[in-house]
């Protein structure tokens, strides 16, 4: 059965909306900035943490901590959304700062941490990466290339999170076909769909807005819930409660 998994957000901390938005979920998504939540029914974890990256003992402790305090986790997703290992954010993108990654040491750290933190978690809790949006910058080198999202996925048994926008947007932003970029990823391996709307600025670069989901993105989740193997679909909004509610209910109508 998919369920419908919404992020705890700052909309939770008003208890009317927060009773609302559960009413119209089948789980709850917990992310670092909600990490001290104690609202029942989650069953996500969503972390910052980039395991292409070269992880520090402070941060698998963290994932302990983690497991410590999450008792009904039964999915720990990721990122992989820069090449190098201290981006800054300038105009809405990555920049290049600190140590730049190869794609063959992104690779290599991807396989040492997902060895970790499958040793740290019960392998009931699946594990997933996130494909990124691209940008034109140096922080995006070969990061949303499908062939190296493939490697990660394949080469670590992990799972994807299909995230439509940053799909959409990288193809926007690398002028490629949208649908032969997407079919080019691990659908096979797919696990959660992100859904969200994104913006074009003037200039035309394409940017993740995080708005609310149009027709668009719901037509694109009903395509892959009959084509791929999902577990949970989640709304990517946060700005009113009443399109986050409508946008709920629509998927409940998909599902």
């Amino acid at each position: 059965m998919v369920k419908i998994a919404t992020p705890i957000s700052h909309l939770f901390e008003n208890n009317k909306y927060a009773k609302e938005i559960i009413m119209y979920s089948d789980c709850l998504e917990c992310r670092d900035n909600s990490f001290g939540s104690t609202l029942s029914k989650q069953e996500l974890f969503h972390c910052e943490f980039q395991p292409i990256h070269k992880l520090t003992e402070s941060n698998f402790k963290y994932l302990e901590n983690l497991k410590k305090n999450k008792h009904n986790l039964k999915l720990l997703t990721f990122h992989a959304a820069s090449s190098c290992d201290r981006p800054y954010v300038k105009n809405r993108m990555f920049q290049k700062r600190g140590s730049e990654y190869t794609e063959r040491e992104a690779l290599r750290n991807a396989k040492i941490n997902f060895r970790r933190i499958r040793s740290i978690f019960n392998q009931k809790i699946g594990i997933a990466i996130e494909n990124a949006n691209y940008y034109p910058t140096k922080a995006y080198k070969y990061i949303t290339d499908a062939s190296f999202i493939s490697r990660i996925v394949k080469e670590n048994n992990v799972n994807l999170v299909f995230d439509i926008a940053h799909a959409r947007i990288t193809a926007h932003n690398k002028g490629i076909d949208y649908e032969a970029y997407r079919n080019s990823l691990p659908l096979d391996k797919a696990i959660q769909i992100h859904l969200s709307s994104f913006k074009v600025l003037r200039s035309n670069l394409a940017y993740d807005a995080h708005d609310y989901p149009k027709a668009r993105e719901f037509a694109e989740a009903k395509r892959l819930l009959k084509n791929c193997s999902l577990k949970y679909l989640t709304v990517e909004y946060y700005k009113n409660i009443r399109c986050l509610l409508r946008s709920l209910k629509l998927l409940r109508g998909l599902i």
